[in-house]
């Protein structure tokens, strides 16, 4: 599959190829069709966010090192799913909600992911949808958006929540 990378802070996203990777356990494979480009991943490429004052957060305090496949406002169509994922639309397309958590804390286990203190957001502390495919570690974390538009429908992971 291609993706498209940070590799090193601050400099243009590098072209890579890598194999698709296939969903097990609880894991679903994911299409993409569309991204979204937040103004996050502008500041994540650069490897820092600006605090103001001349403060800045860098991305390497957060535990971040290249190669990051950026990408937390994915889109696509539902190709796979491991063993243990149950019933998932296969075949469909679904928004993804990039917000996942350890998966083990008590915040996750009640489905608080965005609260968890160890978080694994897409396209932050795992591949995100800078890519033709995306591993969904669940399928608590697809989203049918039927109805709406799909290019907008994707900035709804980032955008919409925030708002």
């Amino acid at each position: 599959m291609e993706s498209y990378e940070v590799v090193d802070w601050g400099k243009p996203l590098q072209r890579a190829m890598r194999e698709t990777p296939q969903p097990t356990g609880t894991e679903v494979l994911i299409k993409l069709k569309y991204s979204g480009v937040c103004h996050s991943d502008v500041h994540i490429r650069d490897g820092y966010f600006e605090l103001g004052g001349g403060k800045r957060f860098y991305m390497t305090d957060r535990g971040m090192k290249p190669p990051i496949t950026m990408g937390h406002e994915p889109l696509g169509t539902v190709m796979a799913a491991g063993s243990d994922a149950g019933v998932v639309p296969i075949g469909q397309d679904r928004l993804v909600c990039p917000w996942t958590g350890c998966g083990n804390c008590a915040k996750c286990n009640t489905g608080n992911d965005n609260l968890c203190m160890a978080p694994r957001f897409m396209g932050v502390g795992r591949p995100g949808g800078y890519a033709d495919y995306l591993i969904v570690p669940h399928p608590r974390y697809l989203v049918d958006v039927a109805g709406v538009e799909p290019a907008f429908a994707a900035t709804l992971a980032c955008s919409g929540l925030t708002t």
